[in-house]
């Protein structure tokens, strides 16, 4: 899991530094879009914690025009293995990932797949 994590980071690491960020939670409120992306990814300096992430938060209006663009980036730290956990705001959220479809997508799950999980084709 570890090897797969390590992979999946650099490859983020990658994009991120190229100016590309990959949204990866999506909330729509009426005509607003709020987009979370991944600025950057790297190892953790954390003991306890794979990566160190800086997310970045774009809103679009209904024509999907950028209305904001939060530059300040939130930092998170991300733990893959077991127990899975997103740390930020100063507080670890465990990470419940038998969830169903039905439910409503919580952005730290989202995060913790798309640094976590690697792509199958």
């Amino acid at each position: 899991m570890y090897v797969h994590s390590l992979i999946a980071g650099l490859l983020f690491a990658t994009v991120a530094s190229a100016g590309d960020m990959p949204v990866f939670h999506t909330l729509r409120l009426d005509n607003t879009t709020v987009n979370l992306s991944l600025l950057s990814s790297l190892g953790s300096t954390e003991p306890g914690y794979d990566f160190d992430v800086i997310v970045g938060l774009t809103e679009l209006d209904g024509s999907g025009q950028r209305i904001f663009r939060d530059r300040g980036g939130h930092r998170a730290r991300v733990r893959c293995g077991a127990p899975a956990s997103v740390f930020v705001g100063g507080a670890d959220h465990a990470i419940g990932l038998a969830t169903t479809s039905h439910e409503p997508r919580d952005w730290k799950t989202d995060l913790w797949r798309s640094i976590c999980t690697v792509p199958t084709s």
